[in-house]
């Protein structure tokens, strides 16, 4: 899977962006940033029990913890991605970050 460009990225950025902004602003950087290593991170080691299949929409959903440290190492906030993966040709269609671990 490959970093998010074109019609994809647009799509997270108007359906996400706001949520991906506010974690931002806990790094100093850009939401763009952000969300593409949380997608890299959550797609290489999702938490245990993902990726799950949607059968519904013929999605594989992935999720995983992620944490916002300081520069002394202290944690800002966790944060548990969510990307979903068309079964068909694996091409990322959407990624969001929740607050929920479950």
């Amino acid at each position: 899977m490959s970093e998010l460009h074109g019609q994809r990225r647009r799509h997270i950025a108007n359906g996400h962006g706001r949520d991906w902004e506010a974690l931002a602003a806990y790094t100093g950087g850009n939401w763009r940033d952000l969300a593409d290593f949380a997608i890299r991170q959550t797609l290489t080691t999702p938490q245990p029990g993902y990726p799950a299949y949607n059968a519904k929409n013929d999605t594989w959903t992935y999720k995983a913890p992620l944490q916002i440290k300081d520069q002394q190492g202290n944690v800002r906030t966790t944060f548990w991605p969510i990307v979903a993966v068309a079964s068909r040709d694996g091409r990322i269609i959407t990624s969001f970050p929740t607050r929920d671990p479950k």
